[in-house]
């Protein structure tokens, strides 16, 4: 072989060196090492590892690499929660229904109404990194008032539906999304509108990406029977055939592995206030809905602080369950405990099969209503974990996070939570990426 040629050969095999390891994805390191590498890096520095070349970028924006932290057991769990942005003189959320309640008498009246002087109120969304115990805020913008949060863990998408406008505090149909785990980093999206404008309704994910929401109340404060589907793939509503009855803050709830979708309580517009004991549940196979009763036996209190939760049983099957942690009304009923109810399938009922302890309210759980989010995901299969919040006003906040194992050993351990996130926590929703 010529000098020449063994120049070529040289610059030939140079060059196949180099589109190789321009291929790998840590150079000089074998793909299995280099992805047991990148899948411990932080979600949070994830941004910046996208802008290193389009290899990782593609790698860390498709759904498959989160997966593959959840394997490695590096993903992070985060809760994110639509609240009240803090002010000088926090607002409640008493005060905002109170506000909105002296519109809509001052209207029907023939009285204009004029929007206080004071500065609109403002709801964000935080985040809660669970796995490393960090706050920060994702939207410091205004976001619809008391917009339900869900989340599509299947994709790393977030969605935020309904609410009130929070300059004309009236309901909206709109719909955002934001895509957490996105090529172009956390950015938003207006979706598909409902077809009805509303607040406080039910709404609950089921399957990987079909979201179900039902009953509420319109710009008139008149309680809905309507409800309504999402594709979140196609972007798309459809609507169903209304429940039996009018449900104003009801709580909607489902089960992996199940189709159904349940409506717990809620209340109709000639009893205000009044949370019926009964629940439905809704059917895609047959289109119907069906009635429960004897659900929710507190007609002062709301069903928000009630969370589903997936249980192994013995036979290797699936139990549904959900969790109740109570308020005001139910902790003076019952002595400061929650409880849990399992699904009897062949009984079509529910029944109560064991009691929580909750903390005592001076250790700041406190006993206005609780945003309760499940963490199932990456962890123990035989135990459950979930993050409850309340908000005490005057800046201050509860948050514990709960962890229950299969023998019924409760611990409660407290989140510190900093001034800048102590609002009023509407809803909230958990994705383990």
């Amino acid at each position: 072989m010529g000098g020449a040629d063994s120049c070529n050969y040289i610059d030939e095999a140079g060059g196949r060196r180099r589109q190789q390891q321009q291929q790998q994805l840590i150079p000089g390191l074998p793909d299995e090492i280099g992805m047991e590498c990148l899948v411990r890096v932080p979600y949070g520095s994830h941004s910046r590892m996208k802008s290193v070349c389009r290899g990782w970028r593609t790698l860390i924006s498709h759904p498959s690499f989160s997966e593959q932290r959840r394997k490695a057991r590096t993903a992070e769990h985060l809760v994110c929660l639509v609240q009240a942005l803090p002010t000088p003189s926090t607002i409640h959320a008493d005060v905002v229904l109170k506000e909105r309640d002296d519109k809509r008498q001052r209207q029907e009246e023939g009285c204009q109404y004029n929007h206080p002087s004071a500065p609109p109120y403002q709801y964000g969304l935080s985040i809660f990194n669970a796995t490393y115990q960090t706050w920060h805020q994702m939207m410091p913008s205004s976001i619809p008032m008391f917009c339900h949060c869900v989340a599509l863990p299947s994709s790393g998408k977030l969605l935020l539906l309904g609410g009130w406008d929070p300059t004309t505090l009236d309901p909206v149909p709109d719909v955002y999304v934001l895509n957490l785990i996105g090529e172009d980093g956390a950015r938003w999206r207006r979706a598909a509108p409902m077809s009805v404008a509303r607040s406080f309704f039910a709404c609950a994910v089921v399957g990987r990406s079909t979201v179900y929401v039902a009953g509420g109340h319109d710009s008139h404060k008149n309680a809905l029977r309507s409800a309504e589907v999402y594709d979140a793939e196609a972007d798309e509503w459809r609507t169903l055939p209304s429940m039996w009855e009018e449900r104003d803050e009801s709580q909607g709830l489902s089960w992996e592995g199940d189709s159904r979708f349940w409506v717990v309580s809620g209340y109709s517009t000639e009893n205000q206030g009044r949370f019926r004991s009964d629940a439905e549940c809704y059917d895609p196979e047959t289109g119907c809905w069906s009635k429960v009763e004897g659900l929710w036996p507190f007609p002062s209190s709301s069903p928000r602080g009630c969370v589903s939760v997936n249980s192994a049983s013995g036979r290797g099957q699936s139990k549904h369950q959900w969790w109740r942690i109570a308020g005001e009304e139910q902790q003076q009923q019952q002595a400061g405990i929650g409880e849990i109810r399992e699904y009897e399938r062949e009984a079509e009922r529910w029944r109560v099969v064991s009691s929580i302890p909750l903390p005592h309210p001076e250790f700041g759980l406190g006993r206005s209503s609780k945003c309760v989010v499940s963490l199932d995901g990456g962890g123990d299969g035989n135990s459950r974990r979930m993050l409850v919040m309340s908000s005490g006003g005057e800046g201050k906040a509860g948050a514990f996070i709960l962890e229950r194992n299969d023998k019924g050993k409760t611990k409660w351990n407290h989140v510190h939570v900093p001034p800048q996130f102590t609002g009023f926590p509407y809803s909230a929703a958990h994705l383990h990426v």
